[in-house]
């Protein structure tokens, strides 16, 4: 168990992918931390969890938050080993009837919650000269779907956010790489049953035994990406 007593960082508020992503790694050994905005969501996946899991209230694109959690953490376990960012939303709309506000908040959440979350870990782990950095992307950040352009554009982005980070945290022995789901079984499903029936899901398991491979590779070694989806889902020329 390769990852056994590593304490790592879950953002995401403790559903979906990021629930999935914390029980593999509490499977593992890991001392896991899952981050999110609502106290009773993070407190349900926690009793659902077990293990050894804490909660920490925060909202990933309040800067002075994001600084406070990261110095409990400091304060409490002495160190990161991993952080996963995995909080972010969607908004589906034509980009000519989008409104800015709108724009904003998915590109705060996706991409500038990230982005801080990273800052504040590349710190703590500068000092240990080890670290990873997992970022959920999307399979929209390389093929986007219609009337998905702040989301697209987030995970678009969060791509980018990727390598720089990497490069950045080369010569500190901190790897950054992105994982890119396509359609996952998660509620977001609810009231799209067709479209989710025609493209297939890929069952929750399965991403966080992906996370888990990227996760455990040897120090010096990075899957800097990597893509799952259904066999049935489109993803060339999907739309």
């Amino acid at each position: 168990m390769k990852l056994e007593g590593k304490v790592v960082l879950v953002t995401g508020g403790g559903t979906g992918i990021s629930k999935a992503i914390a029980k593999s790694l509490l499977e593992e050994g890991c001392k896991v931390i899952i981050v999110g905005r609502r106290k009773e969501k993070l407190d349900e996946a926690a009793s659902e969890l077990g293990g050894n899991i804490n909660t920490m209230v925060c909202d990933v694109t309040e800067e002075e938050q994001v600084g406070n959690i990261f110095s409990q953490i400091s304060s409490k376990y002495g160190r990161l080993d991993i952080l996963v960012n995995n909080a972010g939303m969607a908004a589906k709309a034509k980009a000519h009837e989008l409104k800015y506000n709108t724009w904003k908040k998915v590109i705060n959440v996706n991409l500038n919650g990230a982005f801080l979350c990273s800052r504040e870990a590349m710190k703590l782990m500068i000092g240990q000269n080890a670290g990873r950095i997992l970022n959920i992307g999307s399979i929209s950040g390389q093929m986007s779907r219609p009337e998905n352009a702040p989301y697209t554009a987030s995970k678009f982005g969060l791509e980018g956010l990727t390598r720089a980070l990497a490069l950045d945290g080369r010569d500190h022995g901190i790897a950054v790489s992105i994982l890119h789901p396509g359609n996952v079984g998660t509620d977001i499903w609810k009231g799209r049953e067709e479209i989710a029936e025609k493209e297939g899901l890929v069952p929750l398991e399965d991403i966080g035994k992906l996370a888990i491979t990227m996760l455990s590779m040897s120090p010096n070694v990075n899957i800097l990406g990597s893509v799952i989806l259904p066999i049935t889902q489109p993803y060339l020329g999907r739309g």
